[in-house]
């Protein structure tokens, strides 16, 4: 069995989606996967058997220079000091702002579509590794789906689809070529769909949605919470409340609503509550929103022990969705990927977002966070979670519990690896009943 793990960026332990596919597909041996990528970054771990990468970078070069954009990686390229982007001058690019409007993502599409990237490189590279069968999580990027279709046409192979963001049910934007944009990528998502050959989806509500409309069989698998973390048991007052990850899509504004009603309580009673906000954001605009903030502390990104430690010695772990309808419709039926290791971490956790997005809705189904859907309420939760022990103490009893429940990586990847195998096992005795 060996499974080509199709995605935008590579298997990690320091990225949300390469941390993600680690817990997913743990269930499967190093011999067993191989991976294909296109992020300017480099694993940290040796997960697979062989990677190979084809950037944007890479595609603009090959228009260029009519060269064949894309390599295997070499295994010496793959050590632990790796960190988000191969070259620190790819960071100023990919978070820039405005490569993510509308008119820049069409022509992104356009130039990976004008290039050769299905090469003589990408083959050699498929013969030598011989997949089973595709696990690819496609994203936005509608040449990620034309990716998958190809090599499964080419190799003959089933897909195996994890959705895990929301970009087909979503409401139609009000500006015409973001409709125009959506449109052609609900085109791309509907052709993936009737290729592929299993669901695999983030939440039970994405699962009912896509399975319902597309006809397709489909299995809710969440994601499994590090187990090399070693849990804690709150003691003490509350002091220290963090933050982890991406703050874009508005996450910021919400964030910012949590570090001034801080402030508020701090100056009320006189106690130094202080929310750390560990994040890679470089970007002044949106880092402007802290300014004048005294309870709000930017810590930049870390990872691996770093990170560890610094979830660990919290007092409060903060959950945040953004309120604004456009942003919370991307992640209505998603569960953010952080949530399993917050549950499991025993820290107590802290919830504000809109009361119909599914991470939410997990958290307030299992009671196992402190949520808080409507702002009035934000002072009276936060003031609690802070001071109150016993909550505290009874917070993080329920999120390990939920953590076992429905995190658990050795289970969650064990369920995956069987489907998975039956789902290719089941293509090629097709495949040799048809040859016969």
């Amino acid at each position: 069995m060996k499974l080509l793990v199709l995605s935008h960026n590579p298997i990690t332990t320091y990225h949300n989606m390469g941390k993600t596919l680690l817990s997913l597909l743990s269930g499967f041996s190093k011999d067993e996967l191989c991976q294909l990528y296109i992020y300017p970054t480099l694993p940290d771990i040796a997960a697979c058997d062989g990677y190979y990468r084809v950037t944007d970078k890479e595609i603009l070069r090959s228009l260029l220079t009519f060269s064949k954009p894309g390599e295997e990686i070499p295994v010496g390229k793959i050590s632990k000091e790796q960190s988000m982007y191969e070259k620190p001058e790819d960071e100023a690019v990919y978070t820039n702002v405005k490569n993510k409007t509308t008119h820049r993502r069409i022509l992104r599409e356009i130039m990976w579509k004008a290039s050769f990237w299905f090469n003589g490189k990408m083959k050699s590279f498929l013969d030598k590794q011989k997949p089973d069968c595709i696990f690819v999580a496609p994203g936005d990027g509608m040449f990620l789906y034309d990716i998958a279709l190809k090599i499964a046409d080419y190799c003959n192979i089933p897909i195996v689809s994890y959705i895990c963001d929301e970009y087909y049910f979503v409401s139609q934007p009000e500006n015409s070529v973001e409709r125009f944009r959506i449109r052609l990528l609900r085109k791309k998502i509907s052709a993936l769909m009737e290729k592929t050959a299993l669901l695999i989806a983030i939440s039970e509500e994405i699962r009912q949605q896509y399975c319902e409309h597309f006809g397709i069989e489909g299995l809710t698998v969440m994601t499994g919470a590090d187990d090399s973390l070693t849990p804690v048991v709150p003691e003490n007052e509350g002091r220290v409340m963090s933050y982890f990850g991406n703050i874009r899509c508005n996450r910021y504004i919400s964030i910012a609503k949590i570090g001034k009603t801080l402030d508020i309580l701090n100056e009320g009673d006189g106690k130094e509550r202080i929310l750390n906000i560990y994040t890679s954001e470089k970007d002044e605009k949106i880092l402007g929103e802290f300014d004048g903030i005294r309870s709000v502390n930017l810590c930049g990104f870390v990872t691996g022990e770093e990170f560890k430690k610094a979830l660990l010695s919290s007092d409060v772990l903060l959950h945040t969705e953004a309120f604004d309808k456009e942003n919370a419709e991307l992640v209505r039926h998603s569960v953010s990927t952080k949530i399993a290791d917050s549950l499991y971490s025993g820290v107590p956790l802290f919830a504000f977002g809109p009361d119909y997005v599914s991470s939410m809705l997990h958290l307030k189904r299992n009671d196992c966070a402190a949520t808080v859907t409507d702002e009035n309420e934000l002072a009276e939760m936060l003031f609690k979670i802070f001071s109150d022990g016993e909550l505290r103490k009874s917070l993080s009893a329920k999120g390990r519990e939920t953590a076992e429940k429905f995190h658990n990586r050795d289970h969650n990847s064990s369920i995956l690896y069987k489907a998975i195998t039956k789902t290719a096992q089941k293509q090629e005795e097709n495949y040799e009943s048809f040859a016969t």
